[in-house]
């Protein structure tokens, strides 16, 4: 026996390979997807890739014994993988198509077989069967561009993950031109197995599609999974923190937010205001309360567009609220007199009700709850005097200044 017949080429141990590189990958997809279970279009994609993959793999191998196989089953596999594959992006980005679409799909890659099949059987046209394959898959390549565009418009968090899947298949395509360049001048049945840059650019691409591809998917799916984590993170720390009918800050939200300006350098001061509605109860009892949540929504824009940068605004429950001033004393007393203006009787009362509040001093360490019930006791007592109850003259208007001097003594 002759000694060289143990050796083995290195075309064909490159070739060796790469069918078992390739094949490994699109196993190893095939059983993480079915076994891992994802977002819609996950195993689709999974199907495709393998089929793209398998399909130009089994396409190379164009030699006259193998040519049939080669035309149909290769074409067959990559021609129904690329649907499969944009398919998958359509699902995966919540865009699946109708019913009618997708059988009218199937009945074109039908046709497109049958048309191949008598291009190979009864007459050899190379020429024929790449334009006819070019065109199939043009028409799906640029669907997928038109898809990756709009979601790279509407989704900015999974633009990086969409970019790399399109650079991937870019990079795939521009791979095999020197390859599909030989198809076309006749080259490729002489040079089948040879070792010439087209083919090895073409085993790269092979390689390129089938790690790189399944690298990109996946990082699609995580960019996915990692966004939707952190808006339900936001979502539970709104649910957290802030009362859902005002949107202002809650009694946790308040606390974490007073505890952030005690940890600030600045002014050491502030002023704390409680705020209640007057007669709220009687409003729920005898206009329903659809009207008295409307009130407390008026009452909670009327303190957001009070509150400045580095004021805190927030509900404590039912129709009481807090607003914690922390700028400086002029600033303070502009913001306390137009609160004046808008919610005491006889004042214009723009919200259409009357509000009673108080205010307290409260310095940096200090205690909230201290403070609150402070501001409770001056507000409460205000009410018993009914102050202010009527509109008073311009020139016994007290000043703002003396207003904070009242409440807080």
């Amino acid at each position: 026996m002759d000694p060289s017949s143990f050796f083995v080429s290195p075309a064909a141990l490159l070739g060796g390979v790469l069918w078992l590189t390739v094949t490994f990958v699109c196993v190893l997809m095939l059983g993480l997807t079915w076994g891992r279970p994802s977002y819609a279009g996950w195993r689709g994609w999974a199907c495709g890739h393998a089929a793209v993959v398998l399909g130009m793999l089994i396409g190379t191998l164009r030699t006259p014994d193998t040519q049939l196989l080669s035309v149909l089953l290769g074409n067959g596999l990559l021609l129904a993988g690329a649907s499969l594959l944009l398919l998958a992006f359509r699902r995966f980005a919540g865009h699946p198509p109708a019913r009618r679409a997708l059988l009218a799909q199937v009945g074109a890659l039908g046709a497109v077989l049958l048309a191949l099949t008598a291009l190979t059987v009864l007459t050899d046209q190379p020429t024929l069967r790449f334009v006819l394959v070019a065109a199939y898959l043009s028409v799906h390549k640029v669907g997928l561009l038109r898809l990756v565009l709009r979601e790279l418009r509407q989704k900015p968090a999974l633009a990086s993950a969409y970019r790399l899947n399109l650079s991937i298949l870019l990079l795939t395509y521009v791979l095999t031109v020197p390859r599909t360049w030989t198809l076309l001048t006749g080259q490729a049945a002489a040079d089948a197995f040879a070792p010439t840059l087209p083919n090895l650019l073409t085993a790269l691409s092979f390689l390129t599609l089938s790690i790189g591809g399944a690298f990109a998917f996946w990082a699609l799916h995580e960019d996915r999974r990692r966004e939707e984590v952190r808006v339900l993170h936001q979502e539970l720390e709104q649910l957290a923190h802030r009362d859902p009918l005002t949107g202002l800050l809650n009694r946790r939200g308040f606390q974490q937010a007073q505890e952030r300006w005690n940890a600030q350098e600045g002014e050491a001061q502030a002023t704390l205001l409680v705020f209640d509605i007057d007669g709220f109860k009687t409003v729920n009892d005898h206009l329903g309360h659809t009207v008295g949540d409307d009130c407390l929504r008026a009452l909670a824009a009327c303190l957001a567009e009070t509150a400045l940068d580095g004021d805190v605004a927030g509900r404590l429950g039912g129709d009481e609220f807090l607003l914690l001033l922390t700028g400086p004393a002029a600033q303070i007393e502009a913001q306390v007199s137009g609160l004046t203006t808008r919610l005491y009787a006889g004042w214009g009362t723009p919200l259409g009700f009357t509000v009673s509040f108080g205010a307290a001093q409260f310095r940096r360490g200090g205690s909230l709850e201290q403070a609150v019930q402070q501001a409770d006791e001056v507000m409460y007592a205000r009410k018993a005097a009914s102050l202010p109850l009527r509109a008073p003259q311009a020139s016994r208007v007290p000043g703002t200044a003396a207003l904070l001097r009242t409440a807080v003594s």
